[in-house]
């Protein structure tokens, strides 16, 4: 045998075909009521009244939200309101409660004793010392 190689060549035939084309289906009854149904739903969207209703609904959104935070507002100054007389009301309890001479005596006092401390401290300074101490 010889050292030699011997390739097998293979050929094929071209054969005319036709690709493959899928049928294009033929409208039917249903696909003609799909289309007028697509077709009165966008002039349904379309149409005025939609967009007046559509308006309308906005409009009394908006009133309810500003109406609603309205009453939000009004009753927080409320609750202030009520919050502030009732202060009000226990200052002016506690004023009428309190012992207004007792609180004078007691801050007369008080201050009595201050001066006599600051008046003794003075009286010390000016005091003079006795000979005795003043030799040692």
């Amino acid at each position: 045998m010889s050292d030699e190689k011997t390739y097998l060549k293979v050929e094929i035939p071209v054969e005319d075909e036709t690709p493959f084309v899928p049928e294009q289906p033929q409208p039917t009854a249903a696909d003609a009521v799909k289309a007028q149904a697509a077709n009165v739903a966008q002039q349904a969207w379309n149409s005025e009244l939609r967009k007046k209703a559509t308006r309308g609904m906005k409009r009394g959104a908006t009133k309810i939200a500003a109406k609603g935070q309205q009453m939000l507002k009004e009753r927080m100054v409320q609750a202030a309101e009520q919050q502030a007389r009732q202060q009000t009301e226990a200052i002016k309890t506690k004023i009428k409660e309190t012992d207004w001479q007792y609180e004078a005596k007691q801050g007369t006092a008080n201050g009595l004793r201050w001066l006599s401390a600051q008046l003794s401290k003075l009286a010390k300074r000016f005091t003079p010392k006795e000979e005795k101490e003043i030799r040692d």
